[in-house]
């Protein structure tokens, strides 16, 4: 009788450690594959040809942007912080720098936000960060250079741009430093796009998805479902049943009918509107831009590398939004005052390095554009 609880006994226990091992195995095998799906490149951002390199970036040397796309995958690192959800990583590098306050800095002059003096702010997505550019080729850079050609010397022009954000998670990014005590001279807000690729009202971020994934797994819930929560062969099996998710990717979402378009124009209209108020109640200037978008008055046909409509994904909303807001402008009934319509503003050159992200020369004639309108104001110091 010993000896057969003995050999149960050992058969039992060789079972629950090959068990124990195959489970590990699995986990380790699934944690390798979902990050082989995580890193593998978007089909939104294809690879290219030196010579394309030079035709996109309007440059006869591509190989300073061939380094940047190397080193851009380090735009999309984000993190958690309250209220917006996430905030850009701190990050130094040859091309692509992310400081410990949150701005991408120009690299034209020292820059601090403790240090006094006139500053503007510039908050928008990451056409305003400046995907696929290097510091000082985005368009708060733009905005500083054209500053400081016009006299104004002593001004710094501060890039809050965020990899997605669109104008809700922007304004509260504003409220945060405003309510730390951080005050701009002028706040610029450069929106359209990314408004139109969250067609979801109530507001929904890129990163909603990995908090709903992460707040689910709560304390009181079985210990059995918490584990496969947190199981890298759960969310792999889930990723390999279509739940894009997983790869926590920035998903947007298609606006099914004219009222889903009419709800972002209001969302982005209202904001507009809060931004006003603030700025208005608390002294600083505002300027809010109607960015540029590849799918309103711009002929892509004149792309040196061809896109369509299936490749702009998410981004094709504008195409409806923007006539909407052309039309609403017209009428009397959108916002107009402190906005900047730049919506057919366009460069000689190239004006997009990949689907909808500008070029240098674009970003620099956006930023002149937006300069002007500081200079055209009188840039004076807060009230």
């Amino acid at each position: 009788m010993i000896g057969l609880f003995r050999r149960v006994f050992t058969f039992t226990a060789i079972m629950l450690l090959n068990v124990v091992v195959l489970a590990a195995l699995a986990e380790w095998g699934a944690k390798a594959a979902l990050k082989m799906a995580r890193d593998a490149r978007p089909a939104y951002m294809p690879s290219y040809s030196e010579a394309e390199y030079s035709a996109l970036y309007n440059t006869d040397d591509p190989k300073k942007y061939l380094e940047i796309s190397a080193e851009g995958w380090r735009m999309g690192d984000t993190v958690y912080s309250p209220f917006v959800e996430y905030r850009m990583v701190p990050y130094q590098g040859r091309h692509f720098t992310i400081t410990e306050d949150g701005y991408r800095p120009n690299r034209l002059s020292g820059q601090d936000l403790r240090r006094p003096g006139r500053k503007v702010f510039v908050f928008g997505g990451s056409t305003t960060m400046g995907s696929g550019v290097a510091d000082a080729d985005t368009i708060p850079a733009g905005v500083e250079r054209a500053l400081r050609a016009a006299g104004l010397t002593d001004v710094q022009v501060f890039n809050f741009g965020v990899v997605s954000y669109f104008s809700t998670q922007e304004r509260i990014a504003l409220e945060r430093l405003l309510t730390a005590g951080t005050v701009p001279d002028v706040a610029v807000f450069v929106d359209g796009l990314n408004d139109f690729y969250y067609c979801t009202i109530p507001d929904q971020s890129s990163w909603y998805e990995r908090l709903v994934q992460l707040t689910s797994a709560r304390s009181r819930q079985p210990l059995l479902l918490e584990i496969a929560n947190r199981s890298s062969v759960v969310q792999l099996a889930r990723f390999l049943g279509g739940d894009r998710s997983v790869l926590v990717r920035e998903w947007g979402s298609f606006c099914d009918s004219d009222e889903d378009v009419a709800r972002v124009v209001r969302r982005l209209d209202t904001n507009r509107r809060i931004l006003d108020g603030m700025a208005e109640r608390l002294g600083f200037e505002l300027i809010l831009v109607q960015q540029p978008v590849p799918t309103y008055h711009y002929d892509n046909g004149k792309r040196p590398v061809k896109v369509t409509d299936e490749m702009l994904g998410y981004h094709v909303n504008a195409k409806r939004g923007y006539p909407l807001m052309a039309r609403m402008r017209d009428e009397g009934t959108l916002w107009t005052r402190n906005l900047l319509w730049l919506a057919e503003l366009e460069p000689d050159v190239n004006a997009y390095v990949d689907m909808v992200h500008y070029s240098p020369a674009f970003n620099d004639l956006i930023g002149r554009a937006v300069a002007d309108e500081i200079v055209r104001r009188g840039f004076k110091e807060r009230r």
